[in-house]
């Protein structure tokens, strides 16, 4: 083993056990070189699971996680990637056969229980534990050598950047790496070869948060922070995509993080800069390929001359690094598709997947969950543990001898309660694993919809090599095929594309979300197909709706967005809505009783709120100054919500939208006291 290679030590026992062994084996370390995940704190930098995330970007010579609850898929990939070369993972676990469900709780979805939750994730994890060349048990853990070590492979990079940036001529450049690759050190040391060769350009550095720029400025600056001020600078997505001040030189980091169309707006407002966008492209949180899917795709399509980069060798750690290697086939992060180009359509067959088989199977798993990473950018870690574990999921396949070339992923969900119904309505609570009914009840306004079995669409995905030869109708239509529910349903970011697709199988639009993806710059679609009288009745009512409500929630989406919708995608939302009846009196009044009372979304009740407010605007001047800028701003002006704030001068976009229900409320008591 290098040096630089890093290693996993494992101890086993009872908590208390555990927790004294780790202090032990890092107590010569000093406090701020272990990070320690798991309570009680320690004299260490100390967080529970759910505060690593805030932690990314800095480095420790050993993390020490707590397993004894269970295992938290995304937070072993965070781990990993914080850990530098010559360091240690440190996992505290029960005793050998002992399972943990602690976190069962998290997969119970009604009407199951805990003895309906499998335990294949944590199975297959103990048997890649077992067989990892980075076990050493028995290790002496101490200092990491912090070396960062960069190569020709990086020097390559900075140089084909730096040439670009330092060029007078408009271009694009696309940078995509693993964690830990070097990409950030690489971005700022191409800008300070650029600026060394021409120091009057303007640079702007951009990500979806300051803080994640702070390596690029260290390595082009030697700035600790992201700098406000100079010729390079930090400057946000959005100032960059509507400001209109021209920069010689943009660098996005994370793109992946940021709307695609967003992305293109920028690219557009700057057509005679040098920009380079980069992206990690396979990790835990998230794969990035969405940004390679398709934003990348429309980047080659510009007039501008574009360069595609990458970084394969580790920087951080030794190349061919076991810990690596460990968990990224511990979490299925290097699982890829079949190698596959053609297919004879009369080999195809159809499967519902054994899931105990999927989690022995290391071939079929690799296949079908490397679908999954390629086709959605939201893909991480903790999905492979649901596919797994989840008692309402099941995984269906198409399959070309043998091989996996298409795959979806679905959820059970509906038949609840009338009491529960209820309650979800009048905003007393949400139900986990239920997406699409607490969708329908919660933000729709149908508590009906709750007692209808339904079955929801999570996940699906096609090999890379064979999209566009109706592989994904032919498995939607299997799914169809092996269930009776009331019905189908799907959500997912909308594209004209997507909509068409799901139309063409039979599905109807009946909700769009009052915000959009905060990665694909899309509003959520919630389509469903009716396979029953009642499910179809329900779908007619809520078109209804939908189609008297669309044209305002567009209206506000626009506002809200920091580009415009696209007119395809406007049209194709409006598409074959039907022309609802004009809304009584007494409906309108129903409306804004339940949306003053419960936990609709304005958006799903604009119109009836908007007109009911038109008709007493009079009423308005009972509210407090604070109230009546509100209403004043979103419901009569259709303002966007960073304006809302600004005029009703809350401190936060969240606070403002908060505190229009409470102001619709008070007018609302007001008129009808009245």
């Amino acid at each position: 083993m290098s040096p630089r290679h890093r290693r996993c030590v494992v101890l086993r026992g009872s908590a208390d056990a555990t927790r004294a062994a780790a202090l032990a084996r890092v107590a010569a370390l000093e406090d701020a070189r272990v990070l320690w995940v798991g309570e009680p704190a320690t004299r260490f930098v100390s967080v529970r699971e759910h505060g690593v995330r805030a932690l990314v970007g800095r480095a420790f010579d050993v993390v020490v996680l707590d397993l004894h609850a269970g295992l938290d898929a995304d937070v072993l990939g965070l781990a990993c990637g914080m850990i530098w070369g010559g360091g240690t993972l440190v996992l505290r676990l029960p005793p050998e056969g002992e399972i943990p469900s602690a976190r069962d709780e998290e997969l119970i979805v009604a009407p199951h229980t805990a003895t309906d939750v499998a335990h294949r994730f944590w199975a297959r994890f103990e048997r890649v534990l077992a067989t990892t060349t980075a076990r050493d048990d028995e290790a002496t853990i101490g200092v990491a050598p912090h070396e960062v070590s960069g190569d020709a492979e990086q020097r390559r990079v900075i140089d084909v950047l730096g040439a670009a940036f330092a060029g007078g001529a408009p271009a694009l450049a696309v940078l995509l790496a693993d964690r830990g690759r070097g990409k950030s050190s690489a971005l700022g040391l191409a800008i300070r070869d650029a600026i060394a060769r021409s120091p009057a350009q303007r640079v702007a550095v951009s990500a979806a948060s300051r803080d994640a720029t702070a390596e690029i400025f260290r390595f082009a600056l030697g700035a600790p922070d992201a700098v406000r001020e100079g010729a390079v600078r930090f400057v946000t997505p959005r100032a960059l995509a509507h400001d209109g001040e021209p920069f010689d030189v943009i660098v996005v980091d994370e793109a992946a993080q940021l709307p695609v169309p967003l992305l293109q707006r920028i690219t557009r407002a700057h057509p005679h800069a040098r920009i380079a966008f980069s992206s990690t492209c396979r990790g835990y949180e998230g794969t990035g390929r969405g940004f390679v899917l398709r934003f990348l795709e429309w980047a080659r399509s510009e007039p501008r001359p574009m360069v595609e980069l990458d970084l394969v060798r580790p920087i951080r750690w030794g190349e061919d690094d076991p810990l690596e290697r460990f968990v990224e086939h511990a979490l299925a992060l290097d699982a890829e598709p079949a190698a596959i180009d053609e297919i004879d359509e009369h080999a195809l067959e159809h499967a519902v997947v054994d899931r105990a088989r999927l989690a022995r199977d290391e071939v079929l798993l690799g296949e079908l969950f490397g679908l999954l990473v390629h086709a959605h950018y939201r893909t991480t870690p903790g999905d492979l543990h649901r596919m797994l574990d989840a008692p309402n999921l099941a995984v269906h396949a198409l399959l070309h001898r043998g091989h996996v070339v298409a795959a979806s992923v679905i959820a059970h969900e509906g038949a609840l309660a009338p009491e529960l119904c209820d309650r979800l309505a009048r905003g007393r609570g949400r139900i986990r694993g239920h997406a699409l009914p607490d969708t329908l009840i919660s933000h729709a306004g149908f508590a009906e919809a709750g007692a209808l079995r339904m079955v929801r669409s999570v996940r699906i995905a096609v090999h890379p090599s064979l999209r566009r030869r109706g592989l994904a109708r032919r498995l939607v239509e299997h799914v169809h095929a092996t269930y009776s529910p009331d019905l189908f349903g799907t959500m997912f970011g909308a594209t004209p594309e997507l909509l068409r697709f799901r139309r063409e199988l039979g599905y109807e639009l009946v909700r769009v979300g009052a915000s959009r993806g905060s990665r694909t710059g899309e509003p959520a679609a919630v389509m469903v197909r009716p396979a029953s009288d009642r499910g179809a009745a329900l779908v007619a009512s809520m078109r209804i709706e939908l189609a008297r409500n669309l044209p305002r929630q567009l209206a506000l989406l626009d506002a809200d967005g920091e580009v415009g919708l696209e007119p395809e995608l406007e049209r194709a939302l409006r598409a074959d809505l039907p022309t609802p009846p004009p809304l009584d009196e007494d409906a309108r009044r129903a409306i804004v009783a339940r949306y003053v009372a419960g936990p609709q979304p304005f958006d799903a009740v604009a119109l009836a709120v908007t007109s009911y407010v038109e008709d007493h605007a009079d009423a308005i001047r009972a509210l407090d100054a604070r109230m009546r800028a509100l209403v004043e701003s979103r419901v009569r002006s259709a303002h966007g919500w960073e304006r809302v704030a600004a005029d009703a001068g809350y401190p936060t976009v969240a606070a403002a939208m908060r505190a229009l229900r409470p102001a619709i409320r008070a007018l609302f008591d007001h008129v009808e006291r009245s």
